[in-house]
């Protein structure tokens, strides 16, 4: 993967991501795109992601559970190549998080895992 950059919006946020790829459209036009065609894959792969997950959880029998596992790990596998092309392109920023902000998070989510009900 390429090196991301980190730039800083019209507003002052910073975020991390790439410029937009000249493979894009400057102006989007009714025909589909590179774009286009990767958010329609992305988005059916989320949603196969989210079934899959229900199958698992209510599969009775242990092998076809399995079967289920390992196909749901393969689409997350692609579903992480789909996002991560768009990301190549230019498609996702994200906003980039400051030491402390980080650190506020690592404390909610500590202290959410104490209130699981099967400690590990």
């Amino acid at each position: 993967m390429d090196t991301q950059q980190t730039v800083t919006s019209k507003t002052g946020v910073r975020k991390i991501g790439k410029p937009v790829s000249p493979e894009l459209p400057k102006v989007k036009d009714p025909n589909m795109n590179l774009r286009d065609r990767l958010n329609d894959i992305l988005l059916m792969e989320k949603q196969l992601l989210s079934n899959y997950q229900t199958a698992i959880n209510e599969m009775i029998n242990d092998d076809l559970r399995q079967l289920l596992i390992d196909n749901r790990n393969r689409l997350q596998g692609l579903q992480t190549r789909y996002f991560e092309e768009l990301f190549n392109l230019g498609e996702y920023w994200s906003d980039l998080a400051s030491p402390a902000q980080i650190a506020d998070s690592t404390d909610v989510f500590t202290n959410y895992k104490s209130q699981l009900p099967l400690k590990q």
